[in-house]
């Protein structure tokens, strides 16, 4: 359940990058590379416990200015920990 979730959330976050062409280049590349390492990581036998804090710091810096990012981002956190990430 936790995996169709993610893959849930990780369409939610790609939908919302698409809607969000004003974000600079760097932050768009970061989120894109984080999606996908979340869409590797889905399968993996040892997950990577670092991919949860950058996800957490891109949540945070978010906050203020994308909250609809933000607050998919902590969704995302949230499934990853349930899942053992």
């Amino acid at each position: 359940m936790p995996q169709e979730t993610l893959k849930q959330q990780l369409q939610q976050l790609h939908d919302a990058l698409q809607q969000h062409p004003q974000l600079d280049d760097e932050s768009q590349q970061l989120l894109k590379t984080i999606a996908d390492d979340i869409a590797g990581q889905s399968g993996a036998a040892q997950p990577d416990e670092d991919l949860t804090e950058q996800v957490q710091q891109q949540a945070i810096r978010f906050e203020q200015e994308y909250p609809t990012l933000s607050g998919i981002l902590r969704q995302i956190v949230d499934t990853l920990g349930r899942i053992g990430v």
